[in-house]
């Protein structure tokens, strides 16, 4: 059964398939990236890939709001270093949201938008752990969307990335716990 459904998700559509494996590489690997530059360079290639995939499956608004994000992406990478580029980045957060509401088919929409929003504003962000926990509640809109318009190998790109996500976020929350003293108290008491 299992080979049955993937010789026909390869079959039906090669390019499709193709594009979304790629993203399914790029969104896996994203939370891995120390850096935040790293990060939002794995973020566009997903977006590339993304904005291919739901295209090349007639899907206009999550096709259109990852053309959006992949633009916002860009600005969002020079952001720090330019005032213009920081603005352009938050103001096609609201485009992103007209897109979708221009597009709308029903909770799909919503629930694109909703993670394009959420993602956006993150790729905004100076500080990697609001960056990240961003980026991971729109995920969270992105799996729903996936399911419910059964884009199984973005689904799949989906869960990946929240897994490897939170384990980044767990592995980053133990480094900087401070550890346990032990040992005898040596000095004087007040």
């Amino acid at each position: 059964m299992l080979n049955s459904f993937l010789y026909t998700l390869i079959l039906d559509d090669p390019a499709a398939t193709a594009a979304g494996f790629f993203s399914l590489v790029c969104l896996t690997v994203w939370p891995l990236f120390r850096t935040r530059s790293g990060i939002l360079l794995a973020q566009f290639g997903a977006g590339v890939g993304f904005a291919s995939h739901y295209a090349l499956l007639d899907m206009a608004a999550p096709s259109l709001v990852n053309v959006l994000g992949v633009v916002q992406t860009l600005a969002a990478l020079f952001a720090m270093q330019s005032r213009a580029l920081n603005r352009i980045g938050y103001a096609l957060i609201p485009l992103m949201i007209a897109a979708g509401l221009y597009f709308w088919t029903g909770p799909a929409s919503a629930l694109c938008v909703t993670a394009m929003a959420l993602i956006a504003l993150g790729r905004m962000q100076d500080n990697q752990w609001t960056l990240r926990l961003l980026i991971l509640a729109g995920g969270v809109s992105w799996s729903v969307h996936d399911y419910l318009v059964s884009s199984w190998i973005a689904l799949a790109a989906d869960l990946l990335s929240l897994t490897m996500g939170l384990a980044m976020l767990a592995s980053m929350t133990a480094a900087v716990r401070p550890r346990a003293r032990t040992g005898v108290y040596v000095g004087t008491l007040p």
